[in-house]
């Protein structure tokens, strides 16, 4: 019977040579075993079912402060803290039940510092029936040291932020919120879902959306803060805020920008008190036209550019005829009063070009603007004939009031402040004598006995 060719029988030297490549690929397996498990942070270890340690890796005998001797047949139960006996029993009941078992376990070291261990285990049953408990663990407790201190300081991050006055927030780079304390919602009026994701650019107008692209800009370009900026917002509401911030470059763990941080401080009544005091320095406060010294400094303005243009420019010095009457039969609020009428008047007679002021008591001046449009004289007969209209304050009719003004025109009348304003005055007090008229300066010097009157109507 043929069986076909006979499978050659290795040669014995051909036997050990294979068995010398065997060991020698298992020597080098072990290498690299034993290279893996000394660099590794993990541990391996066994005990058996009532905790007794059978095994356990050098590299964890070291964290502890114990020899591989101190370890090997003794019970874990040992080295644990009183409080964790209980929960060891409920570890060893766990792995016997469901044949594995992960978790936390607390062990002191010899030092007496604690270590928390993360395990994971599983029951192996030997030989004869011996139950034996085998795993890999490692020591976490930096870790948990290291997660705790940031929980820690990430709560004590959030409860300053809460606590502080001033808004706190983090904008990505295209300037869109990440986040933002409660300061924030309070300062906007908007809820913690609206906020979220929102562009800068939603919540002011475009003069102040350029403000923070280039404050933005220069903190990115240079990688320095910025202080102390002022900035204008507006609130869900459609009221406006003014805010003072600072602003820093966000960084990603790698160091690259990955946004901006900052701080704003609620500055808009001190804005409003700055304004407020702006206002005033220019302004009449009764009145709210114009004061002296705004006056002085537009009329300063207005001669400048004539002198640039070659333009011709006229003021108007009004006094209040028998206004002293009112104050003394009906009282200084009613005379207050007047005043705030005689202001409506002239805002309403006038053009928005035409400069209003009060210089003080019942004196006011007006420097028209765009003279090539409109004649001086024709103006002033508008404000005599309206201002000398009856007056209704406080259930009072007061019909005896009038206007005596005086004009001076540049470069007629005077090349320079003081001249023309004298000159208007002089003219005023011309006007005055005749009772409700108005002069030019310039009729004074050529017809000093011929003055130019129109009687109100």
């Amino acid at each position: 019977m043929d069986n076909g060719p006979m499978t050659r029988r290795p040669t014995y030297e051909e036997l050990e040579a294979r068995v010398r490549d065997l060991e020698s690929m298992l020597l080098e397996d072990k290498e690299r075993f034993n290279e893996i498990y000394r660099n590794i942070s993990e541990f391996i270890y066994e005990h058996d079912g009532e905790g007794t340690i059978t095994e356990i890796s050098l590299h964890f005998i070291g964290q502890l402060g114990y020899s591989r001797e101190e370890l090997i047949h003794r019970n874990i139960r040992e080295f644990l803290p009183p409080h964790g006996l209980k929960l060891y029993d409920g570890y060893l009941k766990r792995v016997h039940e469901n044949g594995r078992d992960e978790g936390l376990m607390k062990v002191l070291a010899r030092d007496g510092t604690m270590h928390i261990i993360e395990y994971k285990n599983m029951l192996v049953n030997s030989p004869g029936d011996i139950s034996r408990i085998r795993g890999i663990a490692k020591d976490v407790t930096e870790r948990l040291e290291t997660e705790q201190a940031l929980i820690e300081s990430d709560m004590r991050f959030s409860a300053v932020l809460e606590s502080i006055e001033d808004g706190y927030f983090e904008v990505n780079l295209k300037g869109d919120f990440t986040f933002f304390n409660n300061r924030i919602q309070g300062h906007l009026g908007y809820s913690t879902e609206e906020l979220e994701g929102k562009n800068y650019r939603e919540y002011m107008d475009e003069e102040n959306a350029r403000l923070v692209f280039e404050t933005f800009h220069q903190v990115f370009l240079t990688g320095n803060s910025v202080r102390a900026v002022e900035w204008e917002l507006i609130k869900k509401d459609g009221t406006k805020m003014y805010v003072e911030a600072s602003v820093n470059l966000k960084r990603n763990r790698s160091g690259k920008p990955c946004g901006f941080q900052g701080i704003i401080r609620d500055s808009t009544q001190r804005k409003r008190s700055e304004q407020r005091l702006a206002y005033l320095a220019y302004h009449d406060a009764l009145t709210g036209l114009f004061n002296r010294k705004g006056f002085l400094e537009q009329l300063d303005e207005t001669l400048k550019e004539a002198r640039r243009f070659e333009n011709k420019r006229t003021i108007l010095y009004l006094d209040l005829d028998k206004f002293k009457k009112v104050n003394d039969l009906y009282g200084h609020e009613t005379g207050d009063r007047l005043l705030v009428e005689v202001s409506s008047r002239l805002r309403k007679i006038l053009r928005d070009t035409d400069y209003i002021s009060r210089l003080g008591g019942d004196e006011f001046t007006v420097i028209l603007g765009n003279q090539a449009e409109i004649q001086p004289e024709s103006v002033a007969h508008r404000i005599v004939r309206r201002l000398s209209m009856p007056y209704r304050i406080c259930g009072a009719v007061i019909d005896f009031v009038t206007p005596s003004i005086g004009i001076s025109t540049y470069p007629d009348d005077g090349n320079d402040l003081e001249t023309l304003l004298k000159h208007a005055d002089v003219a005023m007090y011309k006007a005055k004598e005749q009772g409700n008229r108005f002069v030019r300066y310039s009729n004074v010097l050529i017809h000093p006995s011929s003055l130019m009157t129109m009687q109100s109507r």
